[in-house]
């Protein structure tokens, strides 16, 4: 039984040694498919990834576009404010200034 096992591993390399284009090939094969699962793998994470940027970028063009609404918002009460004081002596009225009138 041994002899047998042994003339089998024999026979099997000699195969081999026949056809070893072959078996090369064969090799170069399996690592060419495993290597494109891998880069498919890969490329659809990158995907992902890129979507989930693409989508945070747009909600920072929101957020930023409402700054600048609430920036140009401030800049004209602050320059509704700079006119009133300074072009027409305007002040901010206080309680002795201010006179209170109630309709019946």
């Amino acid at each position: 039984m041994v002899a047998s096992r042994e003339n089998l591993l024999l026979l099997i390399l000699a195969d081999l040694r026949q056809n070893v284009i072959l078996v090369i090939l064969g090799i170069m094969i399996l690592i060419s498919a495993l290597y494109n699962i891998y880069i498919t793998h890969e490329t659809r994470e990158l995907v992902t990834k890129k979507e989930f940027l693409s989508q945070q970028k747009d909600n920072l063009m929101i957020e930023w576009k409402n700054l600048l609404i609430e920036e140009h918002t401030l800049d004209e009460h602050s320059r509704i404010r700079s006119v009133a004081t300074k072009q027409l002596s305007m002040s901010q009225p206080t309680k002795q200034n201010s006179v209170l009138v109630e309709i019946r």
